[in-house]
């Protein structure tokens, strides 16, 4: 198994970093703001934390090593995009509050979740390495 705490602060950088981008592209060049946008921006660096863990791992990673990194890598994103602006902002407490606002908030994490199960795909694909099956 690849260290998961560094996995974990490779994504949380990468969460970060591309969410700050997008917030100066909107800024600065009127880029739209969507929510399929933000949907790609958490769940495209899984291609690189898959790359990572085959690379890292020392033996041949199995579902339920897969299943743990994105396990890692989503509550990582609940927790960044959920739960601490619930925690800090008015607003999004009253976005959670209320039904619909929930039943959307929901469906960006499971649009999340299975965007982040194609990206670590192709990232696991995309190199050879001790993590890797067949190698």
């Amino acid at each position: 198994m690849p260290p998961l705490p560094l996995l974990a602060l490779r994504y949380l950088a990468w969460l970060i970093g591309l969410r700050v981008l997008l917030g100066l592209m909107v800024q600065g060049f009127g880029l739209p703001n969507s929510l399929a946008t933000g949907v790609i921006l958490a769940a495209a660096p899984l291609t690189d934390i898959g790359m990572q863990a085959v690379k890292r791992a020392g033996r041949a990673l199995v579902v339920a090593d897969w299943a743990v990194i994105w396990g890692l890598c989503l509550s990582i994103f609940v927790a960044v995009q959920v739960i601490l602006p619930a925690i800090f902002l008015a607003p999004m407490r009253a976005i959670l509050a209320d039904p619909a606002g929930l039943q959307q908030t929901g469906l960006i994490i499971a649009a999340t979740g299975a965007m982040m199960v194609l990206f670590l795909w192709i990232g696991q694909r995309s190199v050879s390495g001790p993590g890797r099956a067949g190698n």
